[in-house]
This record gives structure tokens, sequence and C-alpha cells, in this order.
């Protein structure tokens, strides 16, 4: 099965360091826990202070992975032999895969595509012959499903009430790794 992974809120903590940025900033205290959408601006924030945050986070040389990211994608490249494929929304791509390349893979940094560009992905999907998609985004998933694709939802603070119907749900990363290993890399498994 083509599998593709999301990156920031997926792979990469990237919100993390938008909120600090925009703390900085502002002198706030946000933290995840206040996100209820990925919607940013409903924290009362102006575009122009989230755009110069996201800029920043694209700035940085790297960001800290989520907990066992790094071990289930080397897993998941060494039993399927293929590059990894990230989908990402972000403006620049290339920035992101300059962050994953810089992650601490603990062996040789794994062969990696990184597409994006907008916030809608099912046209890179369609493009790159995905079957599952691991997203934390719930904007455009019941298109993605539609499209026949299968979407997993990555758990984070922003999505965590939405009652939309997905493939899958996984709360960690050790959930991927033993839907990956149970499936044999299939994902065929029912919605939830």
């Amino acid at each position: 099965m083509n599998i593709a992974f999301d990156i920031d809120g997926v792979v990469l903590n990237s919100i993390e360091v938008i909120l600090e940025r925009i703390n900085e900033v502002k002198g706030k205290t946000l933290t995840t826990a206040d996100l209820l959408t990925w919607e940013l601006e409903r924290l009362g924030l102006d575009t122009a202070t989230l755009w110069e945050a996201v800029d920043y986070m694209y700035s940085q040389p790297r960001i800290d992975p989520y907990e066992a990211a790094i071990d289930v994608l080397g897993r998941i490249h060494d039993e399927t032999g293929k590059p990894l494929l990230f989908i990402t929304g972000r403006r620049h791509p290339q920035t992101a895969l300059r962050q994953l390349e810089a992650l601490d893979w603990g062996r040789k940094v794994p062969d990696m595509i990184v597409k994006g560009g907008r916030r809608h992905k099912l046209s890179e999907i369609l493009e790159n012959q995905v079957e599952f998609i691991i997203e934390d985004d719930v904007e455009y998933v019941e298109e993605y499903l539609d499209a026949g694709i299968g979407v997993g939802l990555m758990i984070r603070p922003w999505n965590k009430q939405s009652t939309i119907s997905v493939t899958n749900r996984f709360h960690s990363w050790e959930d991927i790794a033993e839907w990956f290993l149970a499936s044999g890399g299939n994902g065929k498994s029912r919605q939830s």
C-alpha cells in the first residue's frame, strides 16, 4: 500500500514552535491545550502575527519529532523498501524536507519525498497514488475519503473533538506501528 504522512502535527511538533513564537511576540501563554481547532485565528490572533510565527517555524533548522515517530517511520521505510512519502500543507515543502533530514534517524537517513504546498492535499494524494494518509487536519478529510483514500487521523488537541468518520484513529506513533504490523501495511480496517 502507498502510505503518505502529513508532517506538521503528525511527525514534527511544529505547533510548539509556532506557539512559543506567538507567546514571545505577543506576551501570551498559549499552549496546545488552548487549541480546539487548527484555526489559530480563533484564538484572537491577527494574521500577520500568525504568518510571522509560521515563517519562523519554517526557518528552524530542526523541530522535535513526536515520540516514537522516527523509530516507526524507519521501520516502515525498512519494511516497504520505498521512500517515505510526506505530503505537507506548507507553502515551502523544502523547509520540511530540511527539517526531516536534520532529525536523529539513528542510522542512515531514509529516502524521503516531500510534496505539498497547500492545505488541501487531494491533488498531491491522487498524483502520488496514495491509498492511505495519516493526517491531523480534519478540514478536507471527507473529500479524501470520498475519493477512496483511507485516512488515519492522528489525534491532537485541535482535532480530538472531531466526530468525523475516518478509517483509523491514532493516539500515538505506537498505534501506527501496531496498525502497520497488524495490517501488513495494507491498511485494511474499518472506519471509526
